[in-house]
């Protein structure tokens, strides 16, 4: 696995604060999965002239005591960049790109692996992924959903979305106790039991879906479609207790999944 960490960390960052009103706290074990290596590439920040000494004491001694404990995880190692400042701009990364390329090619005509998995959404690695590609390298690319251009997903084997479901996926324990995400199922009945319906969803025009509240506890909505699955024959269901989360969650998956944008769906209260 290659990350690209300013990417990561914008990545939950945007999500988190979206959805949770914070950052996501991520669990590098999680994300890292069944890779065996771990390459994280990322830089120490630049010190901004007229700044504040302590504060940007604080800040590096955090970044580095970070690093230290991704080091410390089995399989990974850490490669960082320089960053440096310019008059009112942000700070900007300087030679990450080139220790990603260089890693991955590398890797991939020594046949020290047969397929990898990449965390970023820059298009500039376009070029990169399509070399590997050629080469005989399975790729697997997470980008982060909204903000990556079409030629660097296609030239991946497959691409997936950093979307919530990706993120809370690698959420810490503790992250995820104190943060719900709305539930999603494949329930057996057209509706569920001990429920009124209080809003339906049409699509060009047709009963699409039906918004549920339970009676026994009136906080839980439920959003179910009106037909099942042709598959397994299950309605999906999207559960929360928070009905204008649970609509944004279902109209995202419907968009994610089906291809149903948004503007599409017309909700009715009844």
């Amino acid at each position: 696995m290659f990350i690209d960490g300013e990417q990561l960390r914008r990545t939950a960052d945007e999500v988190g604060n979206s959805w949770f009103g914070k950052p996501i706290e991520i669990d590098y074990r999680m994300l890292q999965g069944a890779c065996q290596k771990v390459f994280y590439y990322d830089c120490l920040p630049a010190n901004k002239q007229g700044a504040d000494e302590t504060a940007f004491k604080a800040k590096l001694d955090s970044k580095v005591a970070f690093f230290n404990e991704l080091r410390r995880l089995h399989g990974w190692h850490v490669s960082q960049g320089l960053a440096k400042h310019r008059k009112k701009e942000p700070q900007q990364q300087k030679e990450v790109d080139i220790l990603i390329a260089v890693d991955m090619l590398t890797h991939t005509h020594r046949g020290n692996m047969h397929r990898l998995t990449f965390v970023s959404g820059d298009q500039d690695f376009a070029p990169l992924i399509e070399a590997v590609v050629r080469d005989g390298m399975y790729v697997e690319l997470l980008y982060p959903e909204g903000h990556t251009a079409q030629d660097l997903m296609d030239f991946a084997d497959v691409a997936k979305p950093m979307d919530v479901d990706f993120m809370f996926g690698i959420a810490t324990q503790t992250f995820k106790r104190h943060h719900g995400l709305p539930h999603r199922t494949g329930d057996l009945g057209s509706g569920p039991p001990d429920a009124d319906v209080i809003a339906e969803v049409f699509r060009a025009g047709q009963l699409f879906a039906k918004v549920w509240r339970e009676r026994a506890s009136s906080e839980l909505v439920i959003i179910r479609l009106v037909e099942p699955d042709p598959g397994n024959q299950n309605f999906w269901s999207v559960r929360d207790r928070d009905a204008a989360r649970a609509k944004r969650y279902f109209t995202g998956w419907m968009e994610r999944d089906f291809g149903i944008a948004a503007n599409c769906l017309e909700w009715v209260e009844r």
